[in-house]
């Protein structure tokens, strides 16, 4: 059985949000798209580490101050 992947994943959510717009436009996208994954890896890997943000930080290959104000942006 083929592992999807995360490009996979991404892809089938795109087509699922376009069907649901039924025709409607749509604006935004990429920008809407990349907060969404930024805040989702940020949570997941913050949870991993029990909020560890030093540890986080490492793990994302972010430092720790620019982790700590995406983490108040997406009230993590």
């Amino acid at each position: 059985m083929k592992q999807r992947g995360l490009q996979d994943c991404i892809k089938e959510n795109l087509e699922k949000y376009f069907s649901d717009l039924n025709g409607e436009s749509s604006n935004g996208v990429f920008k809407m798209v990349t907060q969404q994954a930024e805040s989702a890896t940020i949570k997941y890997v913050l949870d991993k580490v029990n909020q560890n943000q030093s540890e986080a930080a490492r793990i994302l290959g972010i430092n720790r101050a620019t982790l700590k104000k995406k983490a108040s942006l997406y009230n993590l």
